[in-house]
């Protein structure tokens, strides 16, 4: 069979020219307009948008930034009032219990014909060769533990370590029981002290003079003073108590 070729005939729209096509099978004859091809908007979509911008950019970091140090104020704040509310009355309470742990010391005066109450003494420390707060203990306290039985009369000193910041008791049994030489041992009695105060009450003037045991002016030397104010101090805050020396009876000031 003899094939033949058609030619199919279209004009475009857009330059107005006809344009000739041959086929060779007649069902793709056919008579009409060519259109213009269409673009291809995938591709348009997919090649509009390559990246973010250096603006963008900048604007993220600000905002992760401004994110980071919200979440570190944040975490500050919650870790404070932790301390706060968790630590806070612990310090109060260690204070106190050194405060009253001294007041339950002075319950033991040297001479047995003492008047009941508080009897705080006065002596020069062996180790610091300077005046201080001391205790003489003839009865059994858990908190000096000796290889002596029955237990022997205690002599304790109150130590305050400007270097460290703390508190200690230094005591020794009686001398006689280690061959007339007292064996000098310490006791941790506070990590958080800050200093003593020492007030001495004039009576002709009607005052009150504050001596630091830190400090290296101090005028009224070993003198016995009228009241002893320790201080203490933890992470900025400070607290102190008062062991008034003339009080002698059982009802004894506490500040």
């Amino acid at each position: 069979m003899e094939q033949r070729k058609l030619y199919c005939s279209f004009t475009s729209r857009r330059s107005g020219s006809a344009t000739s096509i041959s086929f060779s099978d007649p069902e793709y004859c056919c008579s009409g307009t060519l259109l213009p091809l269409k673009p291809n908007r995938r591709s348009d979509l997919a090649t509009s948008k390559e990246g973010l911008t250096f603006l963008e950019v900048l604007l993220a970091l600000s905002m992760l930034g401004f994110l980071m140090i919200a979440g570190t104020t944040m975490l500050y704040s919650f870790s404070r009032t932790y301390f706060t509310l968790e630590t806070g009355p612990q310090f109060e309470r260690h204070v106190d219990g050194v405060n009253e742990f001294l007041h339950y010391l002075a319950t033991f005066p040297d001479n047995p014909n003492a008047s009941p109450g508080r009897h705080f003494g006065w002596q020069v420390s062996p180790a610091s060769e300077k005046a201080t707060i001391s205790f003489t203990i003839n009865r059994e306290v858990p908190f000096f533990v000796t290889e002596f039985r029955p237990v022997p009369k205690i002599t304790t000193y109150l130590e305050f370590d400007d270097e460290n910041n703390q508190f200690w008791l230094l005591w020794h049994a009686d001398p006689a029981l280690t061959e007339g030489t007292p064996k000098m041992k310490y006791t941790l009695l506070s990590q958080w002290a800050s200093d003593i105060e020492y007030g001495y009450y004039d009576a002709g003037q009607k005052t009150w003079e504050f001596e630091l045991a830190s400090s290296d002016n101090r005028q009224h030397g070993n003198e016995r003073p009228g009241r002893v104010r320790l201080i203490f101090e933890r992470e900025g805050t400070e607290l102190s108590r008062t062991l008034d020396f003339r009080a002698q009876s059982s009802h004894v000031l506490v500040y």
